[in-house]
């Protein structure tokens, strides 16, 4: 028999792979845990806390029959006895269903939303014009007076906009970046403009819920030369504000 401290457990796990139809494969890992009670009124106060690590490595088949033997996987003599397979500290093995256990759906499955849903639930957002570059024939300050009055339009629908600090600490750190660009090859003031806008937050992954990234879910465009604009370039960026307060009140009616 092997003894460890106290805070060393050492463990094996076998795992049954079928890396072909038909045929299952297998391999033997050895488990080191290391653990320690951390906190008030060790080891079972209610403000003791256990903390666990775990090392594995991949042992070589040369002793299957020893290790068949070590799991019981061999028909046990009259007076052995076989501790249970299932020890209620033992590491759970995930598998592909994990996640649909866990949340109670399988995400690969659910039906993609209509795009404005993702505006849900949204009642902050970060956003920051004054750094857009004047169109010829503006002031410099082009961006500082759009921005303005840019976030008294989202304000006033319900719509809080927060600085870089605030937003970090919001749920999915919802971010509204604002594109304007102008083409003047003449120099006559006679240009076209375009305004892009999109709408990120961090969303994951629905074939790997451990992949989380920054991914835009809204976005808004127009120019000097769409069909249904009318106005100066600075109608043309406030239209992003009151297409997004349109999409937002949508999907959260007050």
């Amino acid at each position: 028999m092997i003894r460890l401290r106290a805070a060393l457990s050492l463990a094996l796990i076998w795992l049954v792979l079928c890396p072909q139809p038909g045929r299952a494969d297998e391999r033997f890992w050895v488990l080191w845990e290391r653990f320690e009670h951390v906190g008030e009124g060790c080891p079972s106060g209610p403000n003791c806390i256990l903390k666990r690590d775990f090392k594995s490595r991949l042992l070589g088949n040369g002793s299957t029959q020893n290790l068949y033997r070590l799991f019981g996987a061999i028909s046990p003599g009259p007076n052995t006895v076989i501790p249970p397979s299932a020890h209620p500290l033992a590491p759970r093995v995930c598998t592909s269903s994990d996640t649909q256990i866990t949340l109670g759906f399988d995400p690969e499955k659910t039906p993609k939303s209509v795009k404005i849903e993702a505006l849900r639930g949204i009642d902050a957002i970060f956003v920051d014009l004054r750094a857009l570059k004047s169109p010829p024939g503006y002031p410099d300050h082009f961006g500082a007076s759009i921005h303005d009055e840019f976030v008294a339009y989202l304000e006033n629908a319900g719509l809080r906009v927060l600085d870089e600090t605030q937003i970090a600490r919001e749920p999915g750190q919802p971010r509204l970046s604002v594109f304007f660009s102008f083409t003047d090859r003449d120099g006559t003031c006679d240009y076209v403009y375009s305004v892009f806008a999109s709408l990120a937050q961090d969303v994951l992954l629905s074939r790997d819920l451990r992949i989380k990234v920054s991914a835009g879910v809204w976005s808004f465009s127009t120019s000097s030369t769409a069909a249904n604009h009318s106005g100066t370039e600075r109608d043309a960026i406030l239209q992003v504000a009151q297409a997004l307060v349109r999409d937002h009140q949508q999907v959260n009616p007050r």
